[in-house]
């Protein structure tokens, strides 16, 4: 059977275009799945998280008080260590968290 897990692209999110300055968070986006799955670290709940609400507001091409630069997925899990609690999740593991985003 084919591997179903769909697979993540990944933004940093910080609040300067300077690329040493500290990412606030990782979004992670499976373009391909409609509608489009995104998982986020939410603070509030300290876990990784289906946000599509704040995805649609982060990647607005017309808000410019943060910036997402696009990573791999090794630089991702680097800079999630900066300010998650836990790791980022497995590609499967986002594909489970993005199922249950709330409509």
């Amino acid at each position: 059977m084919a591997d179903q897990t769909p697979s993540f692209d990944y933004r940093l999110i910080r609040k300067t275009d300077d690329p040493s300055s500290a990412p606030v968070n990782v979004l992670a986006i499976a373009w391909r799945l409609r509608p489009i799955r995104t998982v986020c670290w939410g603070y509030r709940n300290s876990r990784w998280e289906a946000r599509p609400d704040v995805a649609t507001v982060w990647l607005d091409p017309d808000r410019d008080d943060l910036i997402l630069w696009p990573v791999d997925r090794a630089t991702a899990e680097r800079a999630a260590l900066e300010f998650a609690t836990v790791p980022l999740p497995t590609e499967e593991e986002l594909a489970e968290i993005g199922r249950t985003a709330p409509p």
